[in-house]
């Protein structure tokens, strides 16, 4: 989901370069709304970006297509996960935003571990939190 906050900031830096001065305002402060879950959002926070997605498709394409990518995460099943994980790419292939789809690849790349997540739920948090200790106590 970190890298894909990546996808979602390059395109809307692309998407400011090519707004007009109304557009870049709407654009403004917008970031941390696109990355926010629905349910954590205010309501002037809810209004200001249901307005930013109904004016630019290719930030409500992103924001729809993170909101499927968080879903595939409560899989239990990992043939059901890669399933569900290669119709994502597929999607994210038929878009025009050349950040998206290098994702995409990048997801097809690594999809026997990501969808390992399915079957044990674990991920590399506890190993870098250890290594965060080690290094303080090495300090």
């Amino acid at each position: 989901m970190k890298n894909f906050s990546d996808v979602i900031k390059n395109q809307r830096r692309i998407e400011f370069r090519k707004a007009n001065q109304a557009g870049r305002d709407l654009l403004k402060g917008c970031y941390y709304l696109l990355l926010k879950n629905e349910d954590k959002l205010t309501d002037k926070q809810s209004g200001k970006l249901n307005n930013l997605l109904s004016e630019n498709q290719n930030l409500n394409v992103l924001y729809l297509m993170k909101e499927q990518l968080q879903a595939l995460w409560k899989n239990t099943e990992v043939v059901v996960m890669k399933r569900e994980l290669e119709q994502w790419c597929v999607m994210a292939d038929q878009t025009n935003m050349t950040y998206l789809k290098t994702f995409a690849r990048s997801m097809r790349k690594n999809m026997n571990g990501i969808c390992s997540y399915a079957k044990h739920q674990l991920t590399s948090a506890r190993i870098e939190a250890g290594n965060v200790s080690i290094g303080l106590i090495r300090k």
